[in-house]
């Protein structure tokens, strides 16, 4: 079975080229992949070595003339990775792994900040129906963004999809509640460490000039708000005072929409006492960073469905850590990890797990061991890579059609009163805050509908 694997590579600077190039050889042990790249583009020598690539203008012909079986498109947020995968996959339908739910920046970047409002007015009219259109022309009359993490902008992906992959029950969870006839597998996201071997805590230490009495905390990836930086400084700050050999390290590159600078300028000035941020690193470093801590913390509030591959490698290299309770981090069984809530106590219990985990060498090595035990079973590269291949293969067989909206998501003739009702009756629903998981309300409604008849009106 051949396929056209679509998704950013390196030398991209982005966590989803990296994945592909751990993922593709294999991948490669299962099917016949064949790369397909943005005009100019040319992939790591490393990473294309053994694939066929080809340009994404040669896409549509050699998809028409069945040179491939399917294709499978790697989506997440970021225009500058992203925005060509996503037209692609719109034109020619085919599976999808879809690496985060929440999609609205990017098609905000292709439509409203590219010149086109109304494009954007479609896209959540789509999505939303005449609630999601209104919010849409609100947004467009005063400025006043729309919250991406409410409106996450999915649907069209899911609706051209042949098949949807996703890496955690979170994210099936939410697609299917939007969409409940799509197909939605799981791949749990796979963990790689790396090549070769990592050296111990002490010599990592050494190689970084990390103190080797330090207690070192660490935290990984790209920084934005959503990683919670006030939390976890304002935290950090007081615990430093009660163990002043501590550190603090932020670990990888300040998204450059995030002003940090500002921020421990102002509100946590005074709190970076025994802080380092080391801005990007090449792998090979950000890994032993790892290596060396002795605690992570991975907080995340809002998530668009992500499962954090930085997650992933710390539990493999059997870290303890500390993460939010929420989304897929929250389905970390709780002996790998402590998980901090979402509310007003999130603050007292993140230095309380500081304060213990500090203090309790025996505790902080079962947790390391269940960690690196459940990545181990959880999380290997072989079993992603053969349910990849399951997926695609089924898919290939059955060849399903694209999803069909139906009213209120999908355009429909004036003169259509039926759909027109069911548009006002999902606008008033969604008006009045009920979602898809209400139930109760949602089965009222259609028993109603159906008693009047209306059921049998659209046909």
């Amino acid at each position: 079975m051949r396929i056209a694997y679509l998704s950013p590579l390196p030398p991209m600077r982005s966590g989803i080229a990296d994945y592909s190039a751990e993922l593709l050889p294999e991948l490669a042990r299962h099917l016949e992949v064949e790369l397909i790249v943005p005009a100019g583009f040319r992939p790591a020598a490393e990473v294309a070595a053994g694939f066929a690539v080809r340009s994404e203008a040669e896409l549509p012909a050699l998809l028409a003339g069945g040179h491939y079986d399917a294709a499978l498109y790697h989506l997440g947020n970021n225009r500058d990775y992203h925005a060509s995968i996503y037209s692609a996959l719109l034109e020619h339908p085919g599976v999808v792994m879809l690496h985060e739910l929440v999609l609205h920046h990017l098609v905000r970047d292709l439509t409203l900040y590219a010149g086109d409002p109304e494009g954007y007015a479609r896209e959540l009219r789509y999505a939303y129906g005449r609630s999601g259109e209104a919010l849409a022309r609100r947004c467009l009359a005063t400025s006043i963004p729309l919250d991406p993490w409410r409106y996450p902008l999915f649907e069209r992906v899911v609706d051209r999809s042949l098949g949807m992959l996703v890496h955690n029950d979170y994210c099936r969870s939410r697609l299917l509640a939007s969409r409940p006839l799509a197909r939605v597998a799981t791949v749990p996201h796979h963990l790689s460490l790396g090549d070769g071997p990592l050296p111990e805590r002490e010599a990592a230490r050494a190689a970084l000039g990390i103190p080797p009495a330090a207690f070192a905390v660490a935290s990984f990836g790209f920084l934005t708000a959503a990683k919670r930086p006030q939390v976890l400084l304002r935290a950090f700050a007081r615990f430093r005072r009660e163990a002043p050999q501590a550190c603090l390290l932020l670990v990888g590159e300040v998204s450059p929409h995030y002003d940090f600078a500002s921020l421990i300028e102002g509100e946590l000035a005074g709190l970076m006492a025994g802080v380092t941020v080391t801005g990007r690193l090449e792998k090979r470093e950000f890994l032993l960073y790892m290596a060396a801590a002795d605690l992570a913390v991975n907080l995340r509030h809002p998530t668009g469905g992500e499962t954090s591959g930085t997650l992933i490698r710390l539990l493999g290299l059997g870290k303890p850590v500390i993460v939010s309770r929420t989304g897929a981090f929250a389905e970390i069984p709780e002996d790998c990890c402590a998980q901090v809530d979402l509310d007003d106590t999130e603050e007292e219990l993140l230095l309380a797990y500081l304060r213990r985990l500090a203090a309790d060498e025996p505790l902080r090595r079962q947790m390391a061991d269940n960690a690196r035990r459940y990545a181990a079973s959880h999380h290997s590269l072989a079993a992603s890579a053969r349910l990849y291949a399951e997926f695609l293969r089924q898919t290939a067989a059955e060849r399903p059609a694209p999803f069909a909206a139906l009213p209120p998501l999908a355009p429909y003739p004036e003169v259509d009163v039926f759909s027109d009702l069911l548009l006002s009756v999902s606008a008033e629903l969604s008006d009045l805050g009920i979602s898809e998981a209400d139930d109760e309300a949602l089965g009222a409604v259609a028993a109603a509908m159906v008693e009047l008849g209306l059921d049998e009106a659209g046909r």
